[in-house]
């Protein structure tokens, strides 16, 4: 199946038990009628320390977030406002808000018409559209599968995390440095040296490792790495307490729509402190940025 047609189809159906907004959201893919835009649903956007948000649609390429607002959603205004304001304060985008009803009193709501439903829509779509235009040759197409490949990473020239940037291998990871994998056995190891940058390697942890842990914070900022045999542990953390090792992770994830894919997820150095007190090698992200 072509990449874009299985990915949309993946999207409606992850959202298919939500009606208003599945509904919405088919109406905006349609109207738009430019498979050129990635639509990304249930967005992670970390608002403050303690709290996050999962926006009902985004634009990546356009940076457009869409909220779709059903009547229950407004006992909670003064929720929803600052929630609103925090992720403008993250992303830089005021969101675009959608309202599908309104609250009359404590105890009831009024759903709005279709007709004024389809009038946001309307407008959200000819938003999009102004956007794609004032970009002009700034705007990169969805090209389906292929930005997940090594020729387009290498000539896009940087990984940057808020980009979601995606390759299907670990082969792949390493062929955008021009890595080399090692082997041990039959075993491909997840990590590979960057030529002509000592103490560097491009890692691929995988969270479902049969004897590794890989655990990625909620956050991304740190990734704990260790031995699922306590008494293995010790060794490993006293390995690389001595080095100054860098690594460029492409974490292995599966995302929303069940894809499985090795993500970029930033530059991480030791935390030497926690990772002595934990006897678990604790990895801080220091970049979210790599040149090329």
């Amino acid at each position: 199946m072509d990449y874009k047609l299985e990915y949309m189809t993946r999207l409606f159906a992850k959202i298919s038990k939500k009606k208003t907004e599945a509904y919405v959201i088919n109406r905006i893919w349609h109207q738009l009628n430019d498979d050129r835009v990635k639509f990304v649903v249930q967005q992670y956007i970390r608002r403050t320390q303690d709290k996050y948000a999962l926006a009902d649609l985004y634009l990546p390429q356009l940076g457009i977030f869409i909220e779709i607002n059903e009547p229950f959603h407004k006992n909670n205004t003064e929720v929803d406002r600052i929630r609103n304001e925090e992720i403008s304060h993250v992303t830089h985008s005021v969101p675009i808000v959608i309202d599908c009803g309104d609250v009359i009193d404590k105890d009831k709501i009024r759903w709005k018409s279709i007709e004024d439903i389809h009038s946001q829509i309307s407008k959200v779509v000819l938003q999009i559209k102004q956007t794609i235009i004032e970009q002009g040759d700034k705007f990169i197409p969805w090209d389906g599968g292929s930005t997940l490949s090594v020729e387009y990473h290498r000539k896009k020239g940087y990984l940057k995390v808020e980009e979601f940037e995606y390759v299907r291998t670990i082969d792949e990871a390493f062929a955008i440095f021009g890595a080399k994998a090692k082997h041990r056995g039959f075993l491909r190891v997840a990590g590979a040296s960057v030529p002509d940058k000592p103490n560097e390697i491009v890692w691929c942890p995988n969270s479902a490792h049969r004897i590794w842990c890989n655990e990625l914070s909620e956050d991304g900022l740190e990734i704990r790495e260790y031995n699922k045999n306590e008494q293995a542990r010790g060794s490993h953390v006293e390995r690389y307490l001595s080095d100054n090792q860098r690594r460029v992770t492409f974490f292995r994830e599966e995302d929303e729509l069940g894809f499985r894919f090795y993500r970029f997820v930033g530059v991480f150095e030791l935390n030497k402190d926690k990772s002595e007190k934990e006897n678990k090698c604790v990895w801080e992200r220091i970049s979210d940025y790599y040149q090329l």
